[in-house]
């Protein structure tokens, strides 16, 4: 079976941010690839890919339900800076062909995304959402609040907005939403837990709905850091 790319996102190991300095931006390669195992292992082993881009860490994420197309996944990198971003982006477009990677997979497309809310837990099984949102920094506010209730009940896992930049057709106001788990057992955890609609959840779920115009896409990814190796 082949597989295939999206976005980020996100997803990026470990990776502490803050508001005071500037937004950090992923790069996406958006990929399809029989062998996601081996394309995943052959980027760790050769760290000079990521170093060629002046990434600070990077890594791969393949899909698991909700694909837009057969076989989905993709790479990732952060950069430190719009800049650094724009010109890995650049390199990438003109860099010349790596026969070995090719034969692993083949590029769908290339997107970016500047990182608007901190996260510090590193990749693993991860859901994505995209949403058209009525106000950014009230949706923002909304997914800190939500979080900040889930981890206070017991779940271990973080929230990650990311605002698209040249992301190709695109809609006002999306944002790209990544739920860091970790573990696909505390990412159900949660899930089951939110089904039977907590009352503890409740106020805060409601503050982030009033926002969301709609929904693009919902997929579940597991990702995985390669560079730097952990």
């Amino acid at each position: 079976m082949k597989l295939t790319s999206t976005l980020l996102g996100v997803v990026f190991g470990a990776f502490v941010i803050s508001h005071a300095t500037a937004n950090p931006v992923v790069n996406v390669i958006n990929v399809q690839t029989d062998d996601p195992t081996g394309y995943t292992e052959y980027l760790a082993k050769n760290p000079q890919i990521f170093e060629s881009f002046g990434a600070v860490t990077g890594g791969t994420c393949v899909t698991l339900t909700g694909h837009r197309y057969p076989n989905q996944a993709f790479a990732w990198t952060i950069y430190n800076t719009p800049a650094e971003a724009y010109k890995s982006a650049s390199a990438f477009a003109m860099a010349p062909k790596n026969p070995t990677m090719d034969s692993m997979r083949s590029v769908v497309s290339a997107e970016m995304y500047a990182v608007l809310k901190p996260f510090t837990l590193p990749s693993g099984f991860e859901r994505r959402f995209q949403l058209v949102v009525n106000d950014v920094p009230k949706y923002i506010e909304a997914a800190t609040e939500l979080e900040k209730g889930w981890q206070a009940n017991g779940h271990n896992v973080e929230i990650g907005v990311f605002m698209p930049l040249g992301k190709g057709e695109t809609s006002a106001n999306l944002l790209d939403v990544r739920i860091f788990g970790v573990t696909a057992e505390a990412a159900g955890k949660l899930s089951l837990e939110l089904m039977g609609q907590p009352s503890w959840n409740q106020a805060a779920a409601a503050k982030l709905a009033s926002t969301v115009e709609s929904v693009e896409l919902d997929t579940f990814e597991m990702c995985k850091q390669v560079y730097p190796a952990s």
